[in-house]
């Protein structure tokens, strides 16, 4: 199952000392082996991160970043993911880019897991 939309990010601020700033941030309803993909606005000139936290074990998360011509930009396969995954990147060009987020159980079991995901950026620290 894949789910799209398109959104505006708002900017707020999680640790000033470290200029973090929170784009966006969602609790998902999601099915081992099932897909959440959306549109985020992203400018360059920043460091993202997109972390993943859960109550589940067993899991393989996936986050995967792209352009929207798909060309792929960063992906992470966490197959030791515990409690939380996280992957950095950056873009070439300020534009929209598309994420999509997902895991898999590593033991088959019915059900689905609640996932907050979170989108945060700083401006590049050199």
């Amino acid at each position: 199952m894949m789910m799209a939309s398109s959104i505006d990010a708002q900017i707020v601020e999680v640790n000033p000392n470290v200029n973090w700033k929170f784009v966006r941030s969602q609790k998902l309803q999601l099915q081992s082996e099932s897909v959440y993909q959306y549109d985020f606005p992203a400018e360059k000139g920043f460091d993202y991160i997109f972390n993943l936290f859960y109550d589940m074990r067993d899991l393989i998360t996936y986050i995967n970043v792209y352009d929207m011509q798909m060309k792929p930009i960063a992906f992470i396969k966490d197959s030791l993911a515990f409690k939380t995954s996280k992957l950095e990147f950056r873009v070439s060009q300020s534009g929209t880019y598309v994420v999509m987020l997902g895991y898999k159980n590593k033991k088959p079991k019915e059900g689905t897991g609640e996932i907050e995901a979170t989108l945060i950026r700083r401006e590049i620290v050199e």
